[in-house]
């Protein structure tokens, strides 16, 4: 619940000296400043919509056209941005499923259905909010940058809501275990905006002047910083002593004057890194940093290419000092006196422009590119829906790229989704938008499982493995039939099951497949039973009918009476 500086002088409830906060904001800077230049580089070459490097909002910057010819790293970045969406956080398809560590139990009945309603509602909320529009945003931003922050708040209408930032406007710090763990930004509001957002008692003196002055437009400079509370005491479960503790307040401000301070049970800022040269880096590095020289040559070239051939078709001239009025139009006529030698216009020189070798340079660069930010894989996970192509076959054709990725996927898939859906779900448990869980795994943890196209290609190969193994007993069975014994062909198809995501619905508990079997043991058994009652009551009919003629029949040994009884004893041992 926040509190803002309002309450606190109604209430007399607390008095905060924000010094060691601001401290915290000057130390976080020491490390951002390291970076920008380069950021500022890559926002220039590689993707000039993003990054915010002047403090004055509204002051966005212009795409440098004589500089930005080419558009191909652009491409690559969206493209990258649109495969990880579709590959990985699709909002049009499945792609996570809520489990336990706890395999057996999670098989049971109530618990299955309480988690597949849970991952059901979590989606609506997903497809609801702004979530899936800001994480195509944070995919641009680590591609571009290597590093991406998103903000994920409860929201009361949708109840979860995200702010996307991009690079340049916000600060990171870390922890001990080097995982991200601080957020501050500096960000300018009006003073209209200030009074809505935290009243007008909250706000410092300069803005309650401008207020009443109806100067509401004026840009006032604040702070925000989200860190870890180390002043909590955990027994305590109020906002002051929640695990992380959020405050704003206007630059310059009073030492005790802030403008609002609250509390959040999980860390709620999304901050993946691309790639960390060293554990204890802040942020990370991408492509766009591996491929800056790529692309600034890319541009040269390009650049080159088309000086070359403008020459080419229209180039440079030479005339004689008695030429007049030069007109180098179709058609046009240029006056000269015939008297002079050599007068007349003429090329200036020749320009051999090899366009061929041009051509060939500019795609290996492209090809670079490509390599670098993965395209061809990404290219064919957007195509699944176009073509039908499935996660089998891009496993099959995409294996290299794959795993050259997959790397990365799972930095993401821990740094995004798992943040994600574990904020997510907690958030919904406390607004009540979840069902209640079964007695059996109240407290428990809550283990998230990817089924997205990515997810189920890396899986494919897994699954693969468990074929061609599979295969393999079966051909030593062959030679010997003791070789099944190693195979459970139940936890088999369970396993691919659970790799492949297929809902837990559809997949049958270990106690229904026990009563399956064992009313298919009795059926099967009815039914020998039935067949061998019928095959004696034939051999009665049979034998009856022999009784009658047993008067004309001589007795002895291999007569017809003997044949009946000896066959008559064997289906009573056979019984």
């Amino acid at each position: 619940m926040p509190i803002t500086q309002e309450q606190v002088n109604k209430d007399k409830i607390i008095t905060v000296d924000k010094a060691p906060f601001q401290k915290r904001v000057n130390n976080l800077k020491v490390e951002y400043n390291k970076y920008v230049p380069a950021w500022k580089d890559l926002s220039i070459w590689q993707n000039p919509t993003r990054g915010i490097f002047n403090s004055i909002p509204n002051n966005g910057s212009k795409i440098d056209h004589n500089t930005l010819i080419d558009s191909f790293a652009r491409r690559c970045i969206r493209d990258f941005a649109a495969g990880m969406m579709s590959g990985l956080t699709s909002p049009a398809r499945p792609w996570f499923k809520l489990g336990l560590e706890d395999q057996d139990l999670s098989k049971y009945e109530p618990v299955k259905l309480y988690l597949d309603d849970c991952q059901n509602r979590m989606r609506a909320a997903f497809s609801r909010s702004n979530i899936y529009e800001c994480l195509y945003m944070l995919y641009e931003e680590l591609a571009t940058f290597g590093t991406g922050a998103m903000f994920l708040m409860e929201d009361f209408q949708d109840i979860i809501r995200g702010r996307s930032y991009t690079v340049g406007e916000y600060m990171l710090g870390t922890g001990s275990d080097c995982r991200v763990n601080t957020f501050a930004r500096e960000y300018y509001m009006t003073v209209a905006q200030m009074v809505g957002e935290f009243g007008l008692e909250s706000c410092s003196d300069d803005v309650k002047r401008a207020f009443k002055s109806h100067d509401t437009e004026k840009w006032i400079k604040n702070v925000h910083l989200i860190e870890e509370n180390d002043k909590r005491i955990a027994e305590y479960k109020d906002w002051e002593n929640m695990p992380y503790r959020s405050i704003y307040f206007e630059d310059g401000s009073r030492p005790d004057k802030y403008l609002r301070m609250e509390g959040y049970e999980e860390f709620p800022i999304l901050a993946p890194r691309w790639a960390l040269t060293t554990t204890a880096d802040i942020y990370g590095k991408s492509a766009g940093w591996d491929t800056l020289g790529d692309v600034k040559m890319l541009q040269k070239e390009q650049r080159d290419k088309l000086l070359g051939i403008a020459k080419s078709v229209n180039p440079p001239m030479q005339a004689d000092a008695s030429v007049q009025n030069v007109n180098t139009l179709p058609g046009g006529l240029t006056r000269s006196s015939s008297l002079l030698p050599n007068v007349g216009i003429k090329t200036a020189y020749q320009v051999a422009l090899d366009l061929n070798s041009v051509s060939m340079d500019i795609q290996e660069i492209k090809k670079a590119l490509s390599d670098a930010y993965y395209r061809d894989l990404f290219k064919g996970i957007l195509d699944i829906d176009r073509t039908g192509v499935s996660a089998t076959e891009i496993a099959e054709k995409k294996a290299e790229q794959l795993n050259l990725a997959s790397p990365l996927i799972l930095r993401i898939t821990n740094e995004v989704g798992n943040k994600l859906i574990s904020r997510s779900y907690a958030i919904m448990n406390r607004m009540d938008a979840l069902p209640l869980p079964p007695k059996e795994i109240q407290g428990m943890e809550i283990k998230i499982q990817y089924i997205g196209v990515l997810a189920q290609a890396q899986k494919m190969i897994g699954i693969s493995a468990i074929d061609q193994w599979v295969d393999g007993v079966y051909t030593d069975a062959k030679l010997d039939a003791s070789a099944l014994d190693v195979l459970d062909v139940d936890a088999k198809n369970t396993e691919k099951a659970d790799m492949l995501g297929v809902p837990a619905k559809i997949v049958a508990s270990p106690e229904k497949m026990a009563v399956k079997r064992k009313a298919r043991a009795q059926a099967q058994a009815q039914a020998a039973q039935a067949q061998q009652q019928a095959m004696m009551a034939e051999m009665a009919s049979k034998a009856s009918g022999a009784v009658k003629n047993m008067g004309q029949t001589p007795v002895g040994q291999g007569s017809a009476l003997d044949k009946i009884t000896s066959k008559m004893e064997e289906i009573q041992g056979n019984k």
